[in-house]
């Protein structure tokens, strides 16, 4: 049985938190968030998709308001880390030096230079360190990097991503330089699974707007492959109607043979239109607790095992930040950016 703490009970915390009461094999024991000093406060209850934040009772729960405290606990082996994301490298380094095995929520850091210092770290000190890049664990995302693999329709032509939602209502988020805004928050995602598809781009070419936390709240970029001609782009935002806009998840990947239309919410989800024949649903296996449950699950796996993930590592998570810098780069100079 694995032990764990979560640090931050955000929406993405309670959402790991009830991922962890599906498992057999681990138990959260400690959770820390300064909101525990104030009886008045509330817990993070809202995500982007239904079903992301389920009940769990904290009752039975060790409860910290310092994080240094729930590191400390001799009984927590294991560490997943949901605060804001500027405080993910203080809190994963001190948990490795600890010598507990860590879960970031993604990014995994606010910048690749720490996300370096945090894989660098976690390697000499021989634990586990994982990003919660959960779009490799999605249902439909995983089938589509199945066929780009096993090359069952053929090559891949052409690969749209779009990822646009509500911009999130804690103020954390107001904060541009510490948040990173739409542009490492949300679009990170598609720019990690474009990694995960393809590998790292030879070039992107991005565009983006500036939003009210003084980052990038809308972004979209082409990425350009060294001998792959596939046209690849992917778009995400955050709008200001957080009453009436829709999330929006959704992938267009177009192959020799085939294509296949993913649309979050949608019945079915994922379809695949092939010349002279009806579109045909693609079968999903149910996935309680969506991609969240399987990424903890796998981590949880990895930490049993004392080896790290090989569907994403901390060299996953730190490639993901250095692409979505380049395209940054991009954007301020107008100017392709080759990695």
């Amino acid at each position: 049985m694995i032990n764990v703490g979560i640090i931050g009970l955000g929406s993405m915390g309670m959402t790991h938190l009830e991922a962890y009461s599906r498992l057999d094999c681990a138990r959260v024991i400690a959770v820390a968030d300064r909101k525990f000093a104030d009886p008045r406060a509330s817990l993070g209850r809202v995500g982007n998709v239904a079903g992301q934040v389920g009940e769990v009772a904290l009752g039975a729960l060790r409860k910290y308001t310092d994080a240094n405290e729930l590191l400390a606990d001799p009984e927590v082996v294991a560490v997943d880390i949901c605060a804001p994301t500027h405080l993910h490298r203080e809190f994963a380094l001190a948990a490795i030096r600890a010598g507990k095995s860590v879960l970031v929520e993604k990014p995994l850091a606010r910048t690749a230079a720490a996300a370096r210092e945090m894989a660098d770290a976690a390697c000499a000190a021989g634990v586990v360190l994982m990003p919660a890049h959960c779009m490799r664990f999605w249902r439909g995302w995983d089938w589509l990097k199945e066929v780009v693999v096993n090359g069952r329709f053929g090559v891949v032509e052409s690969a749209a991503f779009t990822r646009i939602g509500a911009k999130p209502t804690v103020p954390f988020y107001n904060d541009g330089v510490n948040c990173g805004g739409a542009h490492l928050d949300l679009h990170i995602h598609d720019a990690d699974f474009v990694l995960h598809l393809f590998g790292m781009p030879l070039a992107a070419t991005s565009f983006g707007r500036l939003g009210e936390s003084g980052a990038v709240e809308h972004t979209f970029t082409r990425y350009q492959f060294a001998g792959m001609d596939a046209f690849v782009t992917a778009e995400g935002g955050w709008t200001r109607a957080s009453e009436n806009r829709p999330f929006v998840m959704r992938f267009v990947v177009t192959f020799e043979r085939a294509t296949a239309v993913y649309h979050f919410g949608a019945d079915p989800e994922l379809q695949l239109y092939r010349p002279g024949r009806e579109p045909e649903a693609v079968v999903l296996a149910p996935q309680p607790g969506l991609g969240y449950a399987s990424e903890v699950a796998e981590f949880v796996r990895c930490v049993e095992a004392g080896r790290a993930s090989e569907r994403v590592t901390a060299e996953d998570g730190v490639c993901a930040i250095q692409l979505i810098e380049a395209e940054l780069r991009s954007i301020e100079s107008g100017q392709t950016v080759y990695l």
